[in-house]
């Protein structure tokens, strides 16, 4: 008989300490640190693998060794820590296996996974991450009434881990039952994991095997006495340092590099934004108010900020209110102290946000009357009136200031469609620039991390079992369905 390749055991300790769990968390920060870099590795050369086994066949020796190194890592942090709470013995720094840690992870046959893999595998996981999700993911606990409503995520595996910690805490021991459910878990958990990296190519099955010790299952014939394997290969002992540099230098430039191709490629789309003068105009935003006029009020540019002085280089500010047929509006900007005198005791509607293209106000107080006509004030730095659209463009400078949309005439009942625009300079060249230069900083930590992370996989691609004997097709996919008739 014979189980998943993938072996995921686990053996609890007879005496935990009942508080140990509730620091683990703090221990735990420098393995943390070390598998965010380590998974950036195991995510690169899984990319590696899938594009070697597509275009050759073989599953490289060495990233088969990292990625099971990785997981090898993380059931010894997770066994310890808040998957299973199932040990105290502080999991080493270290991939290799060690045969007297209470949490293993081993492979039974070397990975030899077929060309046509790599393109299905991530679509035939999709029901095991469905299922998995369901077990691991959020059930949302609300509480508070009204505003101060409260939300707190809660999954069934969390949920299991604060009884498991609960229980240690009054009793002193692991209740067996929770600690075998949180082991099936994260042993279906690891399978997938596998099953995606192409570690095996056999498909995971649909069910939670618990308890510390693999099942075995699918049972063949006995097989006749095969001869002596011969000796492992041995481990190659090349220095570790070289590697572990290479791969944290490729983590730490794998960041950064994608942020400025991001961001050149946001420069590039605003550049391909602008008109022919140069604006950018944002969506429109609906305002409607009964009162005589809508305002978005406190914009201050101050011309001693790096960022506002920029903004102040850059020159024009465009504002576009389209209203009914028929309707003729006004639209203007001018000092924020102007605008509160000339609409002191009259109602409005200050501008305070916007959802999905809908204004959001606050009211002043005042009567609900016609203002004073605005086209006839004097204190307008722009302004712009029209029948159906009314435009005003002017050149930033600094100060605090209020955008007013009114009906020409000062009446009350505003309704308008309102676009703003801001010029800005090409953005071609920078743009240019920044997907470059993030695209090769990608390039240059993509090969770090390669090199460094196969270089920690060789120490260990000695210790990969032979690949198995074949004995009929592999199972790569879903099982059939079986359907049955009377």
């Amino acid at each position: 008989m014979r189980g998943y390749p993938l072996r995921v055991e686990a053996r609890r300790d007879e005496s935990p300490s009942r508080w140990l769990w509730l620091v683990k968390w703090f221990l735990l920060i420098p393995h943390y640190v070390v598998l965010l870099v380590l998974y950036l590795g195991l995510v690169v050369l899984t990319l590696v693998a899938y594009l070697a086994v597509l275009f050759t066949g073989r599953y490289p020796p060495a990233i088969a060794a990292y990625n099971l190194g990785v997981l090898r890592w993380s059931w010894r942090v997770g066994y310890y820590g808040y998957q299973a709470l199932g040990t105290d013995r502080y999991p080493p720094f270290t991939m290799a296996d060690v045969p007297e840690h209470p949490a293993r992870v081993s492979l039974t046959e070397a990975p030899h996974p077929p060309r046509w893999l790599p393109l299905v595998a991530w679509l035939f996981a999709v029901p095991h991450l469905l299922l998995l999700g369901a077990l691991s993911g959020a059930v949302t606990w609300s509480g508070g009434n009204g505003g101060d409503r409260t939300t707190t995520p809660l999954s069934v595996i969390s949920a299991a881990v604060i009884v498991a910690g609960v229980a240690l805490l009054f009793t002193g021991r692991l209740p067996g039952g929770l600690h075998d459910l949180l082991v099936g878990v994260t042993r279906w958990n690891l399978r997938v994991v596998s099953y995606l990296t192409l570690l095996t190519p056999r498909y995971p099955p649909f069910r939670l095997d618990q308890g510390g010790s693999e099942p075995v299952d699918d049972p063949v014939p006995p097989a006749p006495p095969e001869p002596a394997a011969p000796a492992a290969a041995p481990v190659h002992r090349g220095g570790v340092v070289g590697p572990v540099l290479g791969l944290i230098a490729g983590v730490l430039l794998l960041v950064p590099g994608a942020g400025l191709a991001i961001g050149g490629g946001a420069l590039l789309a605003l550049n391909d934004a602008r008109d022919a003068a140069g604006y950018v105009t944002s969506p429109a935003v609906s305002v409607r108010t009964s009162t005589a006029a809508v305002t978005a009020e406190s914009i201050t540019l101050q011309a001693g900020d790096v960022f506002t002085r920029g903004f102040a280089d850059i020159g024009g500010f465009r504002v576009t209110a389209t209203g009914p047929a028929g309707d003729e509006l006004f639209v203007g900007i001018a000092s924020s102290s102007d605008v509160d005198a000339w609409l002191r005791g009259t109602a409005h509607d200050e501008l305070i946000g916007m959802s999905s293209g809908d204004a959001r106000y606050d009211r002043a107080p005042g009567a609900r009357r016609a203002a004073p006509s605005p086209a006839a004030q004097s204190f307008w730095l722009a302004s712009g009136t029209g029948t159906g659209d009314a435009t005003l463009t002017w050149e930033a400078t600094s100060g605090t200031y209020a955008v007013v949309v009114a009906n020409a005439d000062g009446s009350t009942g505003v309704t308008a469609d309102v676009r703003a625009a801001t010029q800005v300079p090409g953005l071609a060249g920078p743009g240019t620039g920044l997907l470059i230069t993030g695209i090769l900083l990608d390039v240059l930590a993509i090969l770090l991390i390669v090199l460094g992370a196969m270089g920690l996989g060789r120490r260990h691609s000695g210790t990969l079992p032979p690949p198995a004997a074949p004995s009929g097709p592999p199972v790569t996919g879903p099982p059939p369905l079986v359907t049955t008739t009377r």
